[in-house]
């Protein structure tokens, strides 16, 4: 796919309403692949007022999809069909968590990601992700 229709799938991705209403949005806006980041405020807070760990995997879920985008071919699409997080530390109210992710291999229909989400030099989580690539039809 060209840099327009690469673009253009970024900004429809990173719209997706419950990505949106985390706050989610990539450290460098040219650059969306190369992380997100997202405040520990509103839904992404648990009763305990921590992360709450459906919000972190979300981000960690998109990122493993930012980061294969650039790989699919313009028919194809990735979902998940496979996620296994981690989770090693907690996130704090008003903590910034960055989530960042890397490609480790793509084959003709599978995507395999490795996702880490952080505080500052804290490691909060990391996910194995492996992306179905599908025909957008």
């Amino acid at each position: 796919m060209n840099d327009a229709e690469l673009r253009a799938r970024i900004d429809t991705v990173l719209a997706i309403p419950l990505q949106a209403a985390l706050h989610a949005r990539p450290v460098d806006p040219d650059r969306p692949a190369d992380g997100l980041q997202f405040p520990v405020t509103g839904m992404a807070l648990n009763p305990g007022g921590t992360l709450h760990a459906g919000a972190l995997g979300a981000i960690m879920e998109l990122m493993g999809l930012l980061v294969l985008l650039p790989a699919l071919a313009v028919d194809e699409h990735a979902v998940t069909h496979h996620i296994a997080t981690q989770i090693l530390s907690a996130g704090r109210e008003d903590d910034v968590v960055h989530v960042t992710a890397v490609l480790e291999r793509r084959t003709r229909r599978l995507g395999f990601v490795t996702a880490t989400a952080t505080v500052g030099d804290r490691l909060l989580a990391r996910s194995q992700i492996t992306k179905s690539v599908v025909d957008i039809r």
